[in-house]
């Protein structure tokens, strides 16, 4: 009375007599050390938790069938939220995991880096917690040097793909602890990790300093994150927190030193979190004599332009089509993913690690979308006459994904066009606009003005800045000054909520069409 699952690294075995799972993907996503992709949290909708059964002939509804290719289900190829769990299962997971191309670097410059840290011994650690990846560095406290650098998938996407569907998931206490125990986890294995890469003992690190967007920072202090998902869309708390290494709050099991801290740095609102926050830190824009932009386009797309004399900022339900997710072939930003797209023929591609393409990434996505619309495949409506475009055999776009495309593009440019209306500025006026995150960094300037996700008065003003979130929580870990600093900026920001502004519908309906 068992079922198996068999990964690269583990077989686990489970007594079905004691398990309360409905179907294949709920006991899945209940084992932490399992990364596992599943964009709509176990909903029936994106047909992306492929597993392979050895020997199970449970029949195939004709609702998962859509899902899946005569191919895949000759070669027992299913979807693990529409299987229910039954005696003598075996489910395949071995070789589903791709290595994943994840930002960690800084493009940005910084001088004469201030070494004043809350301690002033041994080493630290900053951590970026995305919605979708997560990122580390291991700092010298002395020298400011950075020792080594490690990322990983977030393991919460087995939860959701996007923030509303984790808040969701975690209404409950229990699948909240779950939700903790599986970030606190992966971070204390990548601290480990970086420890081991740099050869140094974990007592020996002093600081962990970690941000994020509001909600995975709810998650990983185990604070409830529900009153963000509903209006009036309010956080258990914004401020910023700073733990001893037993704090019963976060359940850290780390060797790290015992008279360690863990700075878990403010937010500014429940849509903008920490990550932008120190985003702003790491630009200057704070400290700016002409007006900036910092875009980060992700699961939402964050956006703040301001300066020294005052900051706007926002955040857009552009939702995860950039990230692969409600994609009929979207993938994240893994090896064999479609990442560049031949403007003049959108059956010339590149692929990340030149590998064999299976499937299409965001800024592939964009180009693609470009070149259809260069050569007519698409009109500027969005409309396409085929019910499909087939990039290769195997990756294809329907119409509803050229609709996914548009709804964020629509969202992210009628969000930057409030900040514009609301500050008084002029698109002249502005003199940087940073792109953010792994995907703003790779994203192709031309194609993105070319669909009018970024203003074309803008084409030459952007600068891909890397990954501004753990460049600015590097710079809190080795500067304790920088505590006060974000401080001020969080009062010098003004947070425009767009579900509440009249103006916002009109502007996404307008931006709806692409540009040519």
């Amino acid at each position: 009375m068992t079922v198996k699952i068999l990964t690269d690294n583990k077989t686990y075995e489970f007594d079905t007599r004691t398990l309360k799972h409905p179907n294949i993907y709920s006991l899945i996503k209940s084992i932490p050390e399992i990364d596992f992709s599943a964009p709509c949290g176990g909903g029936k909708r994106c047909g992306k938790c492929k597993i392979r059964l050895l020997n199970d002939n449970t029949g195939i509804s004709e609702e998962e069938r859509r899902f899946l290719t005569k191919e895949e289900i000759s070669d027992n190829i299913r979807l693990a939220c529409f299987v229910a769990l039954s005696d003598g299962q075996v489910v395949d997971l071995r070789e589903t995991e791709s290595l994943q191309s994840i930002m960690t670097e800084d493009r940005l410059s910084h001088d004469n880096i201030t070494v004043n840290s809350i301690t002033d011994r041994g080493y630290g650690v900053a951590v970026d917690i995305g919605t979708t990846t997560l990122a580390a560095s291991l700092y010298d406290l002395k020298t400011a040097k950075r020792l080594s650098v490690t990322s990983d998938v977030n393991r919460q996407g087995r939860f959701g793909a996007d923030v509303i569907s984790r808040i969701q998931f975690a209404s409950s206490k229990e699948n909240l602890l779950l939700m903790q125990d599986t970030v606190l986890t992966q971070v204390n294995r990548m601290i480990l990790r970086l420890c081991k890469q740099s050869a140094i003992n974990c007592k020996d690190i002093y600081v962990v300093a970690v941000s994020g967007n509001t909600t995975m920072q709810h998650i990983f202090m185990g604070l409830d994150p529900t009153g963000i998902g509903v209006a009036p869309f309010t956080p258990v708390t914004l401020d910023t927190h700073i733990f001893d290494t037993d704090a019963p709050e976060l359940k850290w099991d780390v060797k790290i030193n015992k008279k360690g801290k863990i700075v878990v740095c403010a937010s500014i609102a429940s849509y903008v979190g920490a990550d932008i926050l120190v985003g702003i830190l790491a630009t200057g824009i704070h400290k700016a004599d002409k007006p900036c932009i910092l875009l980060d386009i992700g699961t939402n797309g964050e956006i703040v332009l301001g300066s020294k004399d005052g900051i706007f900022s926002c955040a857009t339900a552009a939702g995860p089509a950039f990230e692969g997710a409600n994609i009929s072939c979207g993938v994240a930003g893994i090896e064999g993913a479609i990442n560049t797209v031949s403007y003049d023929d959108a059956n010339k591609f590149t692929t990340i690690g030149n590998k064999k393409p299976i499937g299409i990434c965001g800024s592939g996505l964009i180009d693609a979308v470009y070149s259809m619309l260069k050569n007519g495949i698409i009109e500027d409506s969005g409309y396409m006459e085929s019910e499909e475009f087939k990039i290769t055999d195997n990756v294809i776009l329907t119409q509803k994904d050229i609709r996914e495309v548009q709804n964020a593009k629509a969202a992210i440019a009628a969000g930057l066009k409030i900040l514009v209306k609301r500050s008084g500025y002029k698109y002249s006026e502005i003199d940087k606009l940073y792109l953010a995150g792994g995907f703003g960094t790779v994203m192709n300037v031309e194609s993105s003005t070319g669909i009018g996700l970024i203003p074309a008065e803008l084409k030459d003003k952007v600068i891909p800045a890397g990954n501004t979130s753990l460049a600015g929580t590097s710079m809190l870990l080795l500067d304790k000054a920088n505590i006060e600093t974000i401080d001020s900026i969080r009062k010098m920001t003004q947070y425009i909520e767009l579900s509440q502004d009249n103006e916002f519908t009109e502007e996404y309906v307008d931006n709806m069409f692409f540009e040519v």
